[in-house]
């Protein structure tokens, strides 16, 4: 049989992804999207029906949004039993399209909820992104960023670690299992996830890989791509990898540090880089840490989504106990990095492993954007060591105390739509009902200082 030619130039959007399943030999497309929690739901398809349903959509629950990590689901999301627990139809981003490596003969494509009325739905989390870039947009920025996570590994079957101990950066440890570790590498950079390290970290069984960042919401979907295809590679292997932020009381917690800067769209620079005064920020950049420091709280209902994450707020743990700032400060929750030349960006160090990329990219941008638009000034920079720093504002050390905040802030609330507000803080407080009611002393003040065993069992697997 004669090669397939690839296909000649056409306003038809499908005729080329066709010829690139065909060259792959792809039998399989998932129409994938993110929950509220970040985990991957989707359908699969196979591939002889892939252009009716991109063409028409595709039939889906809406109510996934509004379901827990364990499926359960939360009343008052505004998009469940009030509309009798209605379908949305499904449409693809064909510029998403990738073949995955880690899957036998399978490709994935994200797509969006609509209404069957034809209206997006809008607590969707990357519809909510695509609709915060470009409010942006108009304002005449664009945002390059990128996500750095720790996970944890354990052996599928006893749940125990693959190796023990704290041996950060050793080459024992980094190659602890080279075939699982390798697959990882060299499927995420197939799948268009740029690898730029990998080692282990600070705990038994906890590694960290880091992925080049992206222009736009290209970055928030490889930190997707990146969560769920490490989860199935694992699984593919015999272990289970967990995003959970902290699943053991007595070892390293798991973060997602967002770095992340601005562009100025007319001159194609760093819009954070400061040529008069090389080693400070600029108005802009100092006004997007100021809308961050002031709208801190509200964040990190988005950036620690689970009555587990606030656990990792620990003096002294390199994870951030305030709303504070410093070039070059581990302790501080925004630490200012590469200041000279082109490089300026912010490191958001507030968010955990078990959040969702895309609420993280959301939040900072609707805290950001509020910042350049009223010119907010941040406190001071922080000299030295944040930890116990009198006179800044703490982190919430609950999930309660962060969606009140989230709720009481009415520029964030704005910014993120009022569907969207619906959505997550219903399937947030219906969360902490079951934790109330799963955990042992779930409000005695020691609470944050162990892991109870309902934590583990709702979010290890999923998150």
């Amino acid at each position: 049989m004669p090669a397939r030619k690839p296909p000649a130039r056409t306003t038809d959007p499908f005729s080329a992804l066709e010829y690139q399943m065909a060259a792959n030999k792809i039998e399989f497309i998932r129409f994938e999207q993110s929950d509220t929690h970040g985990i991957n739901r989707s359908k699969t398809v196979p591939a002889r029906h892939f252009r009716h349903f991109a063409e028409n959509g595709l039939n889906f629950l809406l109510g996934q949004l509004g379901l827990d990590v364990q499926a359960g689901v939360a009343m008052g999301t505004g998009y469940l039993e009030s509309h009798g627990f209605p379908d949305s139809r499904i449409r693809p981003d064909l510029d998403t399209f990738v073949v995955l490596p880690w899957a036998d003969s399978t490709a994935r494509i994200l797509c969006h909820p609509y209404y069957l009325d034809g209206r997006p739905a809008m607590a969707a989390p990357r519809t909510l992104v695509r609709t915060l870039l470009g409010e942006l947009e108009e304002m005449g920025y664009g945002v390059f960023s990128g996500f750095e996570y720790e996970f944890y590994l354990v052996n599928r079957e006893t749940r125990q670690p693959p190796f023990p101990g704290i041996q950060i950066f050793a080459t024992l440890r980094n190659s602890f299992d080279e075939g699982l570790v390798y697959q990882i590498l060299r499927g995420m950079g197939d799948a268009g996830v740029d690898i730029i390290t990998s080692n282990a970290e600070y705990g038994p069984g906890q590694m960290e890989i880091n992925f080049a960042p992206a222009s736009g919401i290209a970055a928030a979907d490889h930190a997707f791509t990146f969560k769920n295809g490490v989860k199935e590679i694992a699984q593919k292997n015999s272990y289970m990898a967990s995003f959970m932020t902290k699943p053991y009381a007595d070892q390293s917690a798991s973060g997602c540090h967002y770095h992340h800067s601005l562009v100025d769209l007319q001159s194609g620079k760093n819009a954070f880089s400061n040529p008069d005064k090389p080693t400070e920020l600029n108005e802009a950049g100092r006004w997007w840490i100021g809308g961050q420091i002031l709208h801190a709280p509200a964040v990190c209902a988005l950036a620690s989504p689970t009555v587990n994450c606030y656990k990792r707020y620990k003096m002294w743990s390199f994870a951030p106990t305030n709303a504070t700032w410093g070039v070059e400060n581990r302790t501080t929750g925004l630490r200012i990095k590469g200041l000279e030349g082109e490089g300026a960006h912010i490191e958001n160090r507030t968010p955990g492993a078990a959040s969702n990329p895309y609420l993280v990219m959301a939040a900072c941008l609707a805290a950001g954007m509020d910042g350049l638009k009223n010119e907010i000034e941040p406190p001071a920079e922080t000299q030295g060591i944040a930890y116990g720093l009198a006179g800044v504002a703490d982190l919430p050390a609950r999930l309660e105390k962060a969606l009140d905040a989230l709720q009481a802030d009415q520029a964030m609330c704005e910014a993120l739509g009022a569907e969207f507000i619906q959505l997550f803080t219903a399937v947030k407080r219906h969360e902490i009902a079951k934790a109330e009611k799963g955990c042992a002393n779930f409000t005695a003040d020691d609470f944050n200082d162990r892991v109870d065993p309902w934590e583990v069992s709702e979010y290890f697997e999923f998150l």
